[in-house]
């Protein structure tokens, strides 16, 4: 074997696993998941929302923490997730068009837009910031339909695989779990 083969050699295998120490096997491992797991919700998002360009599925990113990873996202994913009760509201002869969301995590207090919820409608919608503000009264009144996005990414199935997976590099039996990190105060 010549220099050159030896040391093309000795570069393959030290990119292999046999090559990898064990916590760089682990981090590519925890890398490989939370990528798998951000186009996951990302889809999902796309698919629940209709935004093909949204803040809402650009913002789903990971964070490594101390012992894995951590996937954080704009602070309205909760609501869009898990749903915010409309305020209803109607007067005279004006009647909804369509059921107010009544199964919401949250609920929305009054009909008030803060300035910050219209320019983002405008930022996603085009609207002028009257529109904006219109549509932001009407997202009041009926409120947000849970989308559920995290329980159609992280399923049963997933959390095995991630086990089984885990279990295969460590040679050990571990239960994955997911633990939600959002408030529901």
């Amino acid at each position: 074997m010549t220099k050159q083969e030896e040391d093309k050699y000795l570069e393959e295998l030290k990119r292999s696993p046999l090559g990898i120490g064990s916590s760089e096997v682990y981090t590519n491992f925890l890398t490989d998941i939370s990528n798998d797991l951000i186009k996951s919700f990302r889809d999902v998002i796309e698919k629940e929302t209709g935004s093909t360009s949204g803040d809402l599925k650009k913002s789903v990113v990971p964070f490594p923490s101390k012992n894995g990873f951590e996937i954080q996202a704009e602070y309205y994913y909760k609501f869009v997730d898990s749903g915010v009760d409309g305020v209803g509201q109607f007067q005279g002869a004006m009647k909804p068009t369509r059921p107010v969301v009544s199964s919401g995590l949250y609920s929305f207090e009054n009909l008030y837009v803060p300035e910050a919820m219209a320019k983002s409608i405008r930022e996603w919608s085009g609207a002028s910031i009257e529109q904006s503000y219109a549509i932001g009264v009407s997202i009041k009144r009926y409120g947000i339909k849970p989308k559920n996005i995290t329980d159609k990414v992280i399923t049963d199935a997933v959390l095995e695989r991630i086990a089984e997976d885990l279990a295969t590099l460590t040679g050990l039996n571990i239960e994955a779990r997911f633990n939600s990190a959002f408030d529901v105060n």
